[in-house]
């Protein structure tokens, strides 16, 4: 393996210890009672055999049976055949116990880890800046907290068993270095030999966990990109284009799971045959040149029977681990990018209270990447409970500046004022606490309009849901559905109308009882009927609150008290 990877690999195992260190270290301790349990389960094998007549002195340590006689003898158990066998079922049952508390205590750990990852990296996710998250792709965030995140669950899992195996390797290694060491001696270095055989192989799967990575994250997004635009898709008739694509990637990611497939099974090929020859060998020199007894030989043979499945599976598990550390690796570069984007958590008791005016000053603002600033050396002032429209030719920085005055998005220059108390990240997710934005493209659940509506602040009841309605102009068409307020309206409302999706947009700007309102190119996408209805509803709201109106029809923002104009004629008009 590159040496590249050993740091993931710490990283990795000391974030799952760190998750739940008294759990994990009780697991150990199971798997270790586990594999004594085990080990003296062999053991009862050498008073079974001494009883039918096999002798164990020979080259084995004579002690090493007399520890068995001894416990017997101290214990008040006859060494006889029934009582061996009732102890050997009593061992069983402990290794059988010990085995179901080790899935159930596994499977807490795995779940409990997957869930506290997710949340992690959602949270990171969530207080991130603006200009972060809009930089990335959404599909990536998805597939890394849905897959991704399940996936290093799985390596959890993948983990607890090779461990579990380990140990009772360990166990089994301890026996037969007991009964002859010169023969474990031979058998290890056979095993070593294998392990250098089988390192590019390791290599090999490495690589492909990467390459299935990016295979499944082109896939996810193809996938959440397309049917998100399954309407346009279909009315330009470009079904096909769109299946083909998807057809390559897949067959992409088809490609690398074969292969996958392939190192796997000649890593078997190779153990496996290696196994069977190492066996044979050892048994010949067993016999011809170490001279080790047939009661021996037959116990060694056992304790290798069980060791060589325990074997087998470190290295299955091992190359399973080496192909998910990817997504571990890729989830935890995810969160730290995030908090390293993270917004500061300021002083929830600075919160702005706007009494007069929000006040724009030299204010400018570039993106990331470019050469020019969208909104450069700005200034306004914008008066409390005043409508105001912001106007202005496209890519003037209208959206732009409505990010700025949200909050969103911080100025690189310039400052943007709360009546007197400058809006900072000591006070930025305060001042968004009082704000609503209403986009041109709204989002609403697959969920009943209530569930729809309450989620925006506490103690929400109905009444309130109502009266929100009636502002917006929206109450009329919701009392005529079947079911009011329980009514679900389907993904992103597409039950709805567009006016109706909007005027509950609205509603539900209106419920958080904001002391500013945003409202973004709210109506552009709305027929004459529709645009009125919202009209009607902000004209509801003149002299309540103030409002900024993004728009390009002069029809929209006839009722305004104010136009800002951005782009080259930038200017303010009462």
């Amino acid at each position: 393996m590159p040496e590249s990877q050993y740091p993931i690999l710490r990283q990795a195992f000391l974030a799952f210890y760190r998750h739940a260190p008294w759990r994990l270290s009780l697991s150990l301790n199971l798997m270790l009672f586990q594999g004594i349990t085990s080990g003296i389960g062999l053991l009862l094998l050498i008073p079974l055999l001494q009883l039918v007549g096999f002798d164990f002195t020979g080259n084995t340590d004579p002690g090493f049976a007399d520890v068995v006689s001894r416990f017997f003898s101290h214990s008040g158990i006859p060494l006889t055949l029934p009582y061996i066998l009732i102890t050997y079922v009593i061992v069983i049952t402990l290794v059988a116990g010990s085995r179901y508390w080790l899935s159930v205590l596994g499977s807490t750990l795995q779940q409990g880890y997957v869930c506290i990852l997710r949340q992690n990296l959602y949270s990171a996710l969530l207080q991130s800046n603006w200009q972060f998250i809009v930089s990335n792709r959404m599909s990536d965030f998805t597939h890394s907290l849905s897959g991704q995140v399940q996936s290093i669950g799985h390596s959890v899992h993948i983990l607890l068993n090779m461990m579990s195996q380990i140990i009772l390797t360990c166990v089994f290694i301890t026996l037969s270095l007991i009964l002859s060491w010169q023969m474990s001696l031979l058998a290890l270095t056979c095993a070593l030999i294998l392990v250098a055989i089988l390192l590019p192989l390791n290599r090999i799967i490495l690589r492909s966990g990467k390459k299935q990575l990016i295979g499944y994250k082109t896939i996810f997004q193809m996938l959440t990109e397309q049917l998100a635009s399954l309407k346009m898709i279909k009315s330009y008739a470009s079904e096909k284009h769109y299946a083909d694509q998807l057809a390559d990637a897949s067959h992409t990611l088809e490609q690398q799971n074969v292969q996958l497939t392939r190192v796997s099974a000649l890593t078997q090929l190779v153990y496996m045959t290696g196994a069977a020859t190492a066996f044979a060998a050892l048994f010949y020199f067993s016999l011809e040149w170490l001279a080790v007894s047939l009661p021996t030989l037959i116990l060694l043979l056992l304790i290798f029977s069980r060791l060589l499945p325990q074997v087998s599976g470190i290295q299955s598990n091992w190359q399973r681990i080496l192909h998910q550390l990817p997504a571990f690796s890729d989830v935890s570069n995810m969160i730290a990018a995030c908090q390293l984007a993270k917004e500061s958590e300021g002083n929830s008791n600075a919160s702005p209270e706007l009494h007069e005016k929000i006040s724009l000053k030299n204010v400018s603002y570039c993106y990331p990447g470019k050469g020019e600033p969208v909104i450069h050396n700005f200034s306004v002032d914008i008066f409390h409970k005043q409508t105001v429209a912001l106007t202005g030719p496209s890519g003037a920085g209208k959206s732009t500046l409505a990010d700025l005055l949200a909050g969103l998005l911080s100025p690189t220059a310039g400052s943007i004022y709360c009546d007197e108390t400058e809006i900072n990240d000591e006070n930025r997710l305060a001042w968004r606490s009082k704000m609503a934005y209403v986009t041109q493209e709204v989002y609403l659940f697959h969920d009943s309009i209530r569930s729809n509506m309450d989620w925006v602040a506490d103690g929400i009841s109905d009444e309130d849901i109502w009266k929100a309605l009636e502002l917006a102009a929206a109450d009329d068409f919701v009392r005529d559905l079947p079911e009011g307020l329980n009514t679900i309206i389907g993904d992103r409302g597409i039950r709805l109308s567009g006016g109706e999706r909007q005027r509950l947009a609205l509603a539900r700007a209106l419920l958080s009882k904001p002391t500013l309102l945003i409202l973004d190119e709210a109506t552009s996408a709305l027929d004459h009927t529709n645009e009125q209805k919202i009209q009607q509803a902000l004209k509801q709201l003149q002299g309540k609150l103030t409002v900024i109106i993004i728009a390009h029809r002069d029809t929209t923002i006839q009722h305004v008290d104010t136009t800002i104009k951005l782009g080259a004629d930038a200017k303010k008009d009462s």
